[in-house]
């Protein structure tokens, strides 16, 4: 009786088939790596857009209504106008039910703002809102915060009773620590306001940021 014999795999077909596998498994890798990092990229990206757009966008409605006086009673106006900080008033009185009732002071809540720059406990530099009670975080993570002063021809100006507007200029960082799981990015951008003046050198790190600058009129104070 004649037996056959069942052929097994070669050794050079195992070879073979192992390369082959590992190509794959490395473009399978490759591909969940790349498809992480633009997850991770993107969710940093918005979240800086979205928490700098909100602060500067309450920024815009709350300055504009400096020096609100319905009964020219409150003497509400600009208080400190720096570069690196901006106090004012406004007579926003009783607000209860909806309604403005002015009553001719500043003594209620949100009629004194300031802003400015403060570091919390962990070391992080934030964009500060303070009402009375110090500064409390508007927007984490902010690199930089600008106030330039103009008067009513558009000039730079220094003197409070001629301020008629004011730009304000934030540069915002991702939160997170880039780490390994981004796009890889070096920024080497110099941030400047809208006069050419550098707000924040080139940081040469792999953090993103973000800057938006705002013109804001004081309506009241025209």
């Amino acid at each position: 009786m004649k037996h056959t014999q069942d052929k097994g795999f070669t050794l050079i077909e195992l070879l073979v088939a192992m390369a082959i596998a590992s190509i794959v498994m490395g473009a399978v890798v490759s591909t969940y790596q790349l498809q992480v990092r633009g997850k991770n990229t993107q969710e940093a990206l918005t979240d800086m857009n979205q928490a700098a757009r909100a602060a500067l966008e309450i920024m815009n409605n709350e300055i504009r209504s400096a020096g609100c006086d319905p009964v020219e009673t409150a003497g509400a106006g600009i208080v400190i106008a720096a570069g690196n900080q901006l106090s004012f008033t406004k007579d926003s009185g009783n607000t209860a039910g909806g309604s403005f009732s002015p009553d001719g002071l500043l003594d209620g809540p949100n009629e004194q703002i300031r802003y400015a720059l403060y570091v919390d406990g962990g070391g992080n530099q934030n964009l500060g809102r303070d009402t009375g009670g110090g500064l409390q975080p508007l927007a984490r993570n902010i690199d930089a915060l600008d106030f330039q002063y103009l008067d009513g021809n558009g000039n730079l100006t220094g003197v409070l009773a001629n301020i008629r507007s004011v730009q304000v200029t934030i540069v915002a960082r991702s939160g997170a620590n880039p780490g390994g799981f981004t796009h890889r990015y070096v920024d080497a951008r110099i941030y400047t306001n809208l006069q050419g003046n550098v707000l924040l050198p080139a940081q040469n790190d792999a953090f993103r940021r973000l800057l938006l600058t705002s013109t804001i009129n004081l309506l009241n104070l025209w």
